[in-house]
């Protein structure tokens, strides 16, 4: 344990509204990445055909493989 108040393995859940990088638009939800970047659902469906091959997405910032 690091001393840290609730460190049981699970990220804490993001609070407030998220910003998407492509249409710059606050978001309720949007896909992200450790590194920051932010995809809403509507710009991830208009690019999926770039950053997705099913069950995961590539970051186009970082480059992570991230699962959906």
């Amino acid at each position: 344990m690091n001393g840290k108040p609730n460190s049981g393995g699970y990220r804490k859940r993001r609070s407030g509204n998220y910003v998407c990088h492509c249409c710059k638009k606050e978001q309720v939800f949007c896909w992200s990445c450790p590194c920051g970047f932010m995809i809403c659902k509507e710009c991830f469906e208009e690019n999926k055909w770039g950053i997705s091959n099913g069950p995961t997405w590539i970051c186009p910032d970082c480059e992570r493989i991230r699962m959906m």
